[in-house]
């Protein structure tokens, strides 16, 4: 535990404020602020934690203005990461946690690390499921060598999910799975007639993507659903048996076996995590292990006062986010897409507005 005293300030009060708050409370780390445009919301933050009742904002900007604290905390929603983010480093904290995806174009993550490298602030970015016990079972035997060399994967999102909201967690993860190796292309197609938004954010319906890792490692991912018109409409997910707590369903094949997760919660009737393997299963045990978000703050302690590089830092946020925004270019170009994804904007935000989709 550290020795050297940090103030934290939560900027948006909604649900994940709390588990960010867990991870303060977990490392000992007060939280002397917060700040939300909804009062109610301020207001109930407020009296879970024990802030008083004139440290609560509803303007960020000022908050951040008279505390001058050591840590941010970024929880709102998707569209106001960037701007809030670049905000916070103008006040020159020591470190920013902000929640997931980093953006919603490359340009404005750029935007984001950019600001942050310049007064020297750690940038978090919330990608906690690598270390939640369930993913981080499966992680321990693939790496054991229970079976054999990963040759490939395949990921299924449930069929309310898209790339931006629950996506970006299961690319992270693939990604983490493959050693962060770089990813070299990318294929993807994506269904956005609806134009519906999500966590303040246009989203696409469905996705179905390929892309090849520099180290030969292919994966396939799937999210949402099909609209169809079958004499009267009716929805029909992409992926069947994926919904729920199971929507980050993974499959790990290697050259001895596979191992399959089935997400945030465990399937019933079936191992949360199995190694399938000469016509046997077996389960995975997972670890015990201390909460995603105390992790997250504890590791970021470290970072500001070792310079060590944080596991969910921003370039690995920026690296999963490129996937996402490589998918909906090629969906856009209707070809593959090679990586560096030079492209700065949403490909699928200027798809909409065109009236392409």
């Amino acid at each position: 535990m550290s020795k050297k005293q940090y103030r934290a300030v939560v900027i948006a009060c909604g649900g994940i404020s709390g588990a960010h708050a867990h991870g303060y409370v977990s490392n000992n780390i007060p939280i002397v602020a917060c700040a939300d445009i909804n009062k109610d919301k301020v207001n109930a933050f407020g009296e879970r934690l024990g802030i008083p009742s004139e440290k609560r904002y509803l303007d960020y900007n000022e908050m951040l203005d008279k505390e001058r604290p050591e840590i941010v905390s970024v929880c709102s929603h998707h569209h106001l990461h960037a701007p809030m983010t670049i905000d916070s480093a103008k006040y020159k904290p020591l470190a920013i946690f902000c929640e997931k995806p980093i953006a919603l174009s490359l340009g404005e993550a750029d935007a984001m690390i950019d600001a942050c490298k310049a007064v020297g602030a750690v940038l978090v970015i919330g990608h906690q499921r690598r270390l939640s016990p369930q993913y981080v079972s499966a992680y321990q035997a693939l790496k054991n060598g229970r079976i054999g060399e990963l040759q490939s994967m395949e990921a299924h999102g449930h069929p309310g999910t898209s790339l931006l909201v629950d996506g970006t967690h299961t690319v992270d993860l693939l990604r983490w799975y493959a050693d962060d190796d770089p990813i070299e292309w990318v294929l993807g197609q994506i269904d956005a007639t609806t134009h519906r938004s999500a966590w303040g954010s246009l989203v696409e319906d469905a996705t179905i993507s390929i892309f090849s890792f520099k180290n030969g490692i292919r994966t396939i991912l799937t999210l949402g659903g099909a609209h169809l018109k079958d004499g009267e409409k009716r929805f029909d997910p992409l992926w069947k048996n994926v919904e729920g707590g199971n929507y980050h369903h993974i499959i790990l094949r290697g050259t001895e076996g596979q191992i399959e997760i089935d997400g945030d919660a465990p399937t019933s009737g079936r191992p949360w995590v199995r190694l399938i393997k000469n016509g046997s299963v077996e389960e995975l045990t997972l670890p015990v292990l201390p909460s995603p978000h105390s992790e997250i703050v504890r590791m970021m302690i470290e970072s500001i006062e070792t310079g060590s590089r944080h596991p969910l830092d921003s370039s690995s946020a920026r690296a999963t986010l490129e996937v996402l925004m490589a998918i909906f270019e090629s969906s856009r170009k209707r070809s593959v897409i090679q990586l560096p994804l030079n492209v700065k904007e949403n490909p699928m935000f200027d798809m909409i507005e065109h009236g392409d989709i």
